[in-house]
């Protein structure tokens, strides 16, 4: 198999996983097969004086975190372009993203971009590592990493 496709298959599971209606029950052992055991996922945001700030997670940890966020509201995160590059055993994917209350996309909550760092353990693809942020006001997402965006920035 294409080792682009099959990242790619991973980076649409994992979207799907987080995405449902109100009162969906998310498929967190699903989610966590897609990393490796060591993984970390970070959050990142600015404070009210716009000072950088992040909270790093294990993989194990995210769960709660989405819940004490979402907790059952529907929400629905798709990919929306990325760029994926691979070397080896390694890849990385920008990946970006819009988020939304309605499956119709009609309640746009925000966009931004997912970094992901990937390895091949010789039988599949897994995410070692994920960060992201959002767009706010004076950071936009250029269009390198935007060329099909459907809402204006912001």
């Amino acid at each position: 198999m294409n080792t682009k496709k099959e990242i790619q298959e991973l980076l649409t599971e994992l979207y799907k996983i987080i995405s449902g209606p109100e009162d969906y029950e998310r498929d967190w052992d699903r989610q966590r097969r897609l990393f490796t055991t060591y993984a970390k996922v970070i959050r990142t945001s600015v404070d009210n004086n716009g000072n950088p700030q992040s909270l790093v997670m294990e993989i194990q940890d995210y769960p709660q975190n989405f819940q004490e966020l979402i907790g059952r509201q529907a929400f629905y995160e798709v990919e929306i372009h990325n760029i994926i590059e691979v070397f080896g055993n390694i890849a990385h994917a920008f990946s970006t993203y819009e988020a939304w209350k309605d499956s119709k996309k009609t309640e746009f909550i925000k966009r931004g971009i997912n970094s992901i760092q990937l390895y091949n353990d010789g039988e599949s693809w897994r995410i070692t590592n994920m960060i992201w942020d959002d767009e706010r006001p004076g950071l936009s997402i250029p269009s390198k990493y935007n060329p099909d965006a459907i809402v204006e920035p912001i």
